[in-house]
């Protein structure tokens, strides 16, 4: 491709500065265009095998709303907590989406559905997820501690061939156990197997619970909505589609469970509390029934039983006094000797709404401290804060649980005051009758909160029957389809990247060429002089390698048609002359090897074809190449340098026909002379330039380069055009200003360039380049000849 873009270049041009023309770099493209029909197609299909190659993603997701009440508080809950410098929290659902995130749950889910064993099939260019539709089944027999895979492949019958990891292929039958490096694996088939499955390759990677649970959460995605709301909305994305809709089916219903789980401990404990309490009173009143039994045998008159209408009232108040300092005194005593990560019982009968408050936060944050406690380290920062709340929650409830006691024997202590008071009659009772109404009141304080209790246990064991979930689900899990990969979207990359290729490619090429300050091409030269061109010569074929003269009369090879172009451009560029006078035209360059004998021969030759007299004169008397080159010896061994040292006199003695055609004769230099600026100054190389002039249509003078002796400017003072030969690639662009400025200053007599050998990169090069030496003829037919 760098070829023919190259060739565009060229075609184009290009300017000698470092910006790139857009113009150019657009017609580049275009004329480039099937380049970027190849590249669409290549990119886009590569793009849409890109696309069959990948995971497909399938969404999934679920909407619940949360409908739990933990974080409502009363004001005295907070206020008490706001003393202390600690928030209770009221972010309840940024906590209950760190739940539903957790592994912890994913855990539960992984078991339930048994996703630490994941089933693939190779379908085309990718592996497919075949959850629930797998035909075989893999079941390790011992705990999974390390990931691995095992590939299936069935054989027929109960025959098939499976591997492990990357190990070797071994056979089997179906429901026998097969050994492995990580314990024994049952290999069974399923409901859904048949014999089209022969030769299908199954997939199982199998990991550990707790690593497939971390990989699946990382796929979760939970977020509120709303802040306004209590609406949670769950978003799964896997590699199959019915896998994550129940996901988060089951994520959802073990959340619910969780959360009913954390009810039920904490009614629980309160169960346990109350049946403790309970046995403990039932002891209490058996003794006391027992005393009042003794009494009433010893005592005969059986109205001593009964109590004074004015005092049941004070009897009660001071009964309800002594059952809350009873209760009150349990729970300190419970909770003074309890372990560090139990929960406190709620719900006792403690009438005191700010002790009850501190218990619920309490055992709200001590279930948060066992699920963190459950996966992590006690070095954990958020465990050590926890921990040390905790403690700072229960020195509170102890000191508010003393507090509220100390209150209730100040409401004892004048109850019994009342009660002694409105009962001062009594005094005057036996004493056997005091003693029972003593034991009396003991049995009916004990009786109360015996019956008290019973009413409690009724009620936690009504909880735990009726223990509502924390979510409700708002929308079912339902399927989102295929996310990823985007087909149409990586073929369209693909096509766009299609596009971008072939034109960076172009670009590229551009910008090198921006940096090549050479001359390649004549519209290098036309940017930077305006010294008009008189033709350009293509590369030599590989056949010519090696050869000087290459034109042939009847040749249509390309180098003799820019030859002739040559020849006819003459005819524009010349001066007027007399009409008995040939023109002089001198050959020169910059420097050697760019070609001025080439094309000093094949352009004499090209004028002899014409029907011109032509003479050609080799004039480097320093090295006297062209006579080399052209292979022509005078036959009595005098040259230029004879007649011009004055060693013959006659211009015939040292002219030789030339074997390339009649009409073209040549003189060649003769002995080198030591002294050839001596030489072309002398009238002789005048008066051989005049003879010449009467006898040749044209006279074609080899010289040496322009600028680097003096010779070439001699002999351009006899010189009627002078043909500058520059060679592609050989001579910097920013040398033509100092050429332009030479012609503006006539230092070079009536100048015109040749530019030669000019690289093709491919047969159309030659259509319609330069004056168009390409008209009319199929260069692809020739480049054999």
């Amino acid at each position: 491709m760098q070829e023919i873009v190259e060739e565009s270049i060229v075609k184009e041009g290009k300017k000698n500065s470092d910006a790139i023309s857009i113009k150019e770099f657009f017609m580049a493209c275009v004329n480039n265009w099937y380049w970027f029909v190849i590249s669409m197609i290549a990119c886009s299909c590569l793009a849409f095998l890109y696309a069959k190659s990948q995971r497909q993603i399938y969404g999934s997701t679920a909407t619940i709303v949360v409908t739990t009440n933990s974080n409502k508080s009363t004001g005295s809950q907070a206020q008490m907590f706001a003393d202390l410098g600690m928030s209770p929290g009221n972010n309840v659902l940024a906590n209950e989406i760190y739940k539903i995130r957790s592994s912890n749950l994913m855990e539960n889910v992984v078991e339930q559905l048994g996703l630490n064993i994941q089933y693939y099939g190779h379908v085309f260019l990718r592996d497919v997820n075949s959850y629930k539709t797998n035909p075989v089944q893999i079941t390790p027999l011992n705990t999974v501690t390390t990931p691995f895979s095992v590939t299936v492949i069935p054989k027929g019958g109960e025959d098939f061939e499976f591997q492990v990891n990357d190990g070797p292929m071994k056979k089997a039958k179906f429901g026998n156990k097969v050994n492995s490096q990580f314990g024994p694996i049952a290999i069974t088939k399923t409901h859904v197997f048949a014999e089209t499955y022969k030769d299908y390759k199954v997939i199982a990677r199998i990991n550990t619970i707790q690593g497939a649970a971390k990989e699946l959460a990382g796929m979760l995605k939970a977020e509120n909505p709303d802040k306004y709301s209590d609406i949670i909305e769950l978003t799964f994305s896997c590699d199959n589609a019915r896998m994550g809709t129940d996901i988060l089916n089951a994520l959802i219903a073990v959340y619910n469970q969780d959360a009913i789980n954390d009810k039920n401990r904490v009614a629980r404990s309160t169960e346990a509390f109350i049946a403790d309490r309970i046995v403990s009173l039932s002891k209490d009143l058996n003794g006391v029934d027992s005393q009042i039994a003794q009494l009433k045998v010893n005592t005969v008159n059986a109205t001593m039983f009964s109590d004074p209408a004015t005092s049941v009232r004070y009897v009660e108040n001071a009964n309800d006094a002594d059952m809350q300092i009873s209760l009150a005194s349990q729970v300190s005593s419970h909770v003074s000797k309890m372990g560090d990560n139990e929960l406190i019982p709620s719900n006792t009968g403690i009438s005191d709404a700010g002790v009850e408050g501190q218990i619920a936060q309490y055992n709200e944050a001590m279930l948060k401290y066992q699920k963190i406690a459950a996966s992590s380290s006690e070095e954990n920062p958020v465990m050590a804060d926890l921990s040390k709340q905790l403690r700072t929650m229960k020195i509170t409830i102890l000191r508010s649980i003393n507090g509220y006691v100390n209150q209730l024997k100040v409401k004892q202590s004048n109850a019994h005051l009342q009660q002694g008071m409105a009962t001062g009659s009594m005094a005057a009772i036996p004493s056997q009758e005091k003693a029972i109404t003593e034991v009396t009141r003991q049995q009916q304080i004990k009786e109360q909160l015996y019956l008290y209790l019973l009413n409690k246990r009724e009620e936690n064991a009504l909880q735990l029957a009726i223990t509502e979930s924390n979510a409700k689900v708002v929308e079912k899990a339902t399927s989102l389809g295929l996310m990823a990969p985007q087909q149409e979207k990586i073929v369209g990359l693909g096509v766009l990247g299609g596009l971008i290729l072939p034109s960076l490619v172009i670009f590229i090429i551009f910008w090198y060429r921006s940096l090549d300050t050479m001359i390649h091409s004549r519209k290098d030269i036309e940017d930077n002089c305006n010294i008009p061109i008189i033709g350009d010569l293509p590369e030599k074929r590989k056949d010519q390698k090696g050869k000087e003269v290459i034109v042939e009369e009847n040749g249509k090879d390309r180098i003799t048609e820019a030859m002739r172009i040559v020849r006819s451009n003459l005819d524009f560029v010349m001066p007027k002359t007399a009409d008995d006078e040939g023109i002089v035209i001198q050959m020169t360059s910059t420097m050697a090897g760019e070609g001025k004998s080439f094309v000093a021969i094949n352009l004499a030759l090209t004028c002899a074809h014409a029907g011109k007299k032509v003479i050609a004169i080799d004039l480097d008397l320093r090295k006297g190449r062209f006579t080399e080159y052209v292979g022509v010896k005078s036959p009595n061994g005098m040259g230029l340098s004879s007649f011009l040292s004055g060693n013959t006199d006659s211009i015939d003695n040292i002219v030789t026909p030339a074997v390339h055609h009649e009409n073209m004769d040549f003189i060649a230099i003769g002995a080198i002379p030591p002294n050839p600026t001596n030489l072309l100054l002398s009238d002789r190389f005048k008066l051989l330039i005049a003879e010449l002039k009467k006898r040749y249509d044209y006279i074609i003078l080899d010289t040496v380069p322009f600028g680097i002796i003096v010779d070439a400017t001699l002999i351009n003072r006899y010189a009627d055009l002078t043909i500058y030969v520059i060679r592609e690639g050989k001579i910097d662009v920013r040398y033509l200003a100092d050429l332009q400025k030479m012609n503006d200053d006539k230092k070079i007599k009536n100048m015109t360039i040749l530019l030669n050998d000019i690289k093709l990169k491919s047969k159309k090069y030659g259509y319609g380049y330069g004056y168009g030496y390409g008209y009319g003829y199929g260069y692809g037919e020739v480049e054999g000849k």
